[in-house]
């Protein structure tokens, strides 16, 4: 029987902040917890102070920090100067494992740390600057972007092609990685999903009267934060173009900059009667929110997995999506949902009605969506790193 291992696991986002790489995250880390091993996170605090918690047999270290003055999220902070605290917590904590989720400053410092105290570091990439970019007011494709963006790889790539083991969560993340100059070899690990946590249980009825939700009505779903890049405007102008041939309600779930434009849109769209926004929902509410709907919508083109869709199709719901990055991954066109051409809301349109006119369709993809997310397993994800993990013990 092997020993239980030390992981130290750094990132630049933790819950509560709530990002696709956050979540990620944590399923590894309460995963790893859950099998006896002792893990630290180390993340960027609320405050100038450092503060210690333990959640859900997690030691957080969340590190004095900074607000980022960044456009597409106000809750985002940094820790410039974590090097004295990772140095202190190396000599406490005496991790047997280094694992990095990002190449930021708290990473940083501990992959510099890792190699002087000769422990092996596993890299995890959830980044790509295009859901940054996408909020900067730099037209897209132009050679101002182009050169922003490589400028942002730059430090990624510096950084992970040091390290001893790099993964990602998607074949096409591999791909961007080798293009972007990652040499070495890359492994594809989804980040996984607790399939358990969304078999279908009994729905807490009060739902539909806290959130205005008509029971019995075909509903259709959005799970995001409410920011340009995840293109829910798109969606609103494609329900819009289909409003007058079925009857549906759309729930809009999440926070972020641009909430106040898509009120408005709804509004100049008369989309009044049919929209309903319900801002951050509690973990509970969004599994019974997943529970009552029928479709699930994204029009994201930046996902190097989705989580999001991950938890639809764990919850037995076709989806329609932006056929973007990784999404076609997840998202088999005609089996468990239809991808449509990115940014066209005509596109968008004529999928979902053609999918919430055929009840018969919805059921044959919702049971492909619980077929094909079975794949995605976090006791699989789990299972792998701790391969990896007792492979490169120093």
């Amino acid at each position: 029987m092997r020993n239980k291992l030390k992981i130290l696991i750094t990132t630049e986002v933790y819950p509560p902040i709530i990002t696709g790489s956050g979540i990620a995250v944590t399923g590894l880390a309460v995963g790893l917890a859950k099998r006896g091993h002792k893990v630290a996170v180390v993340c960027p605090g609320k405050s100038i102070r450092d503060e210690i918690h333990i959640e859900s047999g997690v030691t957080i270290h969340r590190l004095s920090s900074l607000p980022l003055p960044v456009i597409f999220h106000n809750e985002i902070r940094v820790s410039p100067f974590p090097k004295k605290y990772i140095k202190n917590l190396f000599k406490e904590f005496n991790p047997d494992i280094i694992h990095i989720t990002d190449h930021h400053f708290i990473s940083s410092a501990a992959f510099s740390l890792a190699k002087k105290n000769k422990i092996k570091v596993i890299g995890t990439n959830y980044f790509t600057p295009y859901n940054w970019l996408d909020n900067f007011i730099i037209k897209k494709n132009s050679q101002l972007y182009r050169i922003t963006s490589k400028i942002l790889w730059y430090y990624f790539v510096k950084l992970y092609n040091k390290i001893d083991v790099v993964t990602v969560p998607t074949f096409f993340s591999k791909k961007q990685a080798q293009d972007v100059g990652i040499k070495k070899s890359i492994e594809v690990i989804s980040c996984g999903i607790d399939l358990k946590q969304y078999k279908k249980n009994e729905i807490d009825k009060n739902i539909f009267a806290k959130y205005k939700i008509k029971e019995n009505k075909l509903t259709l779903l959005s799970v995001s934060r409410l920011d340009k890049e995840k293109r829910v405007d798109l969606l609103l102008n494609a329900i819009y173009l289909i409003k007058d041939k079925i009857d549906f309600q759309f729930i809009i779930t999440g926070r972020g900059k641009e909430k106040e434009n898509l009120e408005k849109l709804v509004i100049e769209k008369n989309l009044s009667e049919r929209v309903i926004f319900t801002d951050v929902v509690s973990d509970l509410e969004l599994k019974n929110l997943y529970k009552i709907s029928d479709i699930f919508l994204t029009a994201s083109e930046v996902e190097l997995q989705g989580l999001s869709i991950m938890e639809a199709m764990a919850s037995g719901l076709p989806v329609i999506a932006a056929s973007s990055m990784a999404i076609p991954e997840l998202v088999k066109d005609g089996f468990n949902g239809f991808l449509f051409e990115p940014g066209k809301a005509m596109d968008a349109s004529e999928k979902i009605l053609r999918l919430a006119t055929d009840r018969d369709l919805i059921k044959k993809m919702s049971l492909a969506s619980s077929k094909l997310i079975r794949e995605h397993c976090m006791e699989v994800t789990l299972d792998r790193f701790e391969e990896i993990y007792y492979e490169n013990l120093s």
